[in-house]
């Protein structure tokens, strides 16, 4: 049997002290038992460490700015609606009613559904809340 150990051995035993850092591989490329070989695949499992540690994620930072951005062009997009439906229009809601620019009347309904939706989802948030607290206290008792 030959004493060297192989590759898969000289990685598992080097990913399993060293998996902080691929600087962390330059020690086991030095060792004197691994045959040139085993080596050359270290190198390569270094260089896909220093470029997997190169490579910059997405952050939650990126991904609102995104939004934001969006949601800027959207708010353009409304306010040229706007400006194009002025005529005046007759609404009638409940015992309200009155004459309103058409977009300024749908902007105020839309705004009403979306106020709708949000308080409709903050009630679904507080039940789930209410019902974590309740499997938590029956979890410690």
């Amino acid at each position: 049997m030959d004493a060297t150990p192989s590759f898969e051995e000289a990685a598992s035993d080097h990913s399993a002290t060293n998996t902080e850092s691929p600087a962390s591989y330059e020690g086991a490329l030095e060792d004197p038992q691994l045959s040139r070989k085993e080596k050359k695949a270290l190198q390569k499992e270094q260089e896909k460490q220093e470029h997997k540690a190169e490579k910059v994620q997405g952050s939650l930072a990126a991904s609102t700015w995104v939004g934001l951005i969006v949601g800027f062009l959207l708010l353009i997009l409304l306010i040229v609606f706007i400006m194009q439906n002025q005529q005046q229009v007759p609404m009638n809601f409940l015992k309200w009613s009155g004459e309103f620019p058409a977009g300024v009347a749908y902007l105020i309904f839309a705004v009403a559904g979306a106020l709708l939706m949000a308080l409709v989802g903050g009630l679904r948030m507080l039940e789930l809340r209410r019902q974590v607290r309740k499997q938590a206290k029956r979890k410690r008792n």
